[in-house]
């Protein structure tokens, strides 16, 4: 069953893991540190964005400003859970170099740093 035969069934069953089967690779180049930068690629085009809002999420009208709800709540659940874990979050801006910046920050050691085994 493909992805918009799910959401088309019942929304509410279509979870993450439906939604990227097959279309993510994780590319780790930094293992102590992790970037997610991430898109829907249907919702690159004007008609996976009316299939978005309208059949998925129910939507009436359909509008770019739907966006930013969604947004929104992503960012502060991330933020809600990034704190409860004492994570700590960084925002870069686009012409930032994620690496170079984050080279700067100091990582803590863990136990086994400190005893010099992993």
């Amino acid at each position: 069953m493909e992805c918009h035969e799910l959401a088309a069934a019942d929304p509410a069953v279509v979870t993450a893991a439906d939604m990227v089967t097959g279309h993510v690779v994780l590319d780790v180049s930094c293992s102590d540190r992790l970037y997610l930068n991430g898109y829907v690629n249907k919702l690159q085009t004007p008609g996976g964005v009316v299939y978005f809002f309208h059949d998925h999420r129910r939507k009436p009208t359909v509008s770019p400003a739907l966006f930013e709800p969604i947004g929104e709540k992503f960012r502060r659940d991330i933020r809600d859970w990034a704190q409860a874990n004492g994570i700590p979050l960084i925002r870069f801006n686009c012409e930032d170099r994620k690496a170079e910046a984050m080279a700067k920050i100091p990582l803590p050691l863990d136990d086994a740093d400190r005893d010099g085994g992993y």
